[in-house]
């Protein structure tokens, strides 16, 4: 979570410049990746939280995106 939190440092910073509005994250694997699989798998929580940390209650991380299809529900159908 170190390298995430310094990117968005990096990130709030260019918000403050208003070179940019918002930023997210897209992954392939992080999100629908199960728990118990310490090195692929990223809390979505955790990682609002670390975004809230670096940029306060009105942090620019808005968005996800992650692969959602027959093969790979898990993103919208698991509860991790």
């Amino acid at each position: 979570m170190v390298k995430l939190g310094k990117a968005f440092e990096f990130l709030e910073k260019c918000r403050e410049q208003k070179k940019i509005v918002n930023y997210g994250m897209a992954t392939w694997i992080c999100f629908w990746a199960k728990p118990n699989e310490d090195k692929l798998y990223l809390n979505l929580q955790k990682v609002l939280e670390l975004a809230e940390k670096v940029g306060g209650k009105n942090h620019g991380m808005r968005y996800i995106q992650a692969p959602i299809n027959i093969m790979m529900p898990e993103v919208f159908a698991e509860p991790w």
